[in-house]
């Protein structure tokens, strides 16, 4: 046996607890949480049975099961690429009402002392 196929399963765990440690603290959506349970159990699965990534490989048209992986992962990577991109988006909107806002408070308390 190897000895990630040990390994990868006891991380998959932890960050599975981890996640719905945090949906429990509502730092996380169910969504999120369901997604990312879909993924460690995909990669529990994988390290256990390495030969059933080949057989999802083929599901979809690939060749070979590494192939598969890799693309999926990319796949992932791009999604939480898009998703803070959006946040930091948003962010910066905030932000900018935010100052905007505190700006006109100042310019008008600053104008009401300097009539005194």
């Amino acid at each position: 046996m190897f000895l990630y196929s040990i390994i990868f399963p006891i991380i998959s765990i932890l960050a599975i607890l981890w996640f719905f440690y945090r949906y429990l603290k509502e730092k996380q959506s169910l969504a999120t949480v369901i997604l990312w349970t879909v993924l460690w159990l995909f990669v529990i699965l994988f390290s256990i049975f390495p030969t059933a990534s080949e057989r999802f490989a083929r599901l979809f048209g690939i060749t070979r099961g590494l192939d598969f992986i890799i693309i999926v992962v990319f796949l992932v990577l791009f999604y939480i690429i898009f998703r803070l991109y959006n946040r930091i988006d948003i962010l910066h909107d905030e932000i900018n009402k935010i100052v905007k806002e505190v700006a006109i408070n100042n310019e008008i308390t600053l104008d009401d002392e300097e009539d005194e």
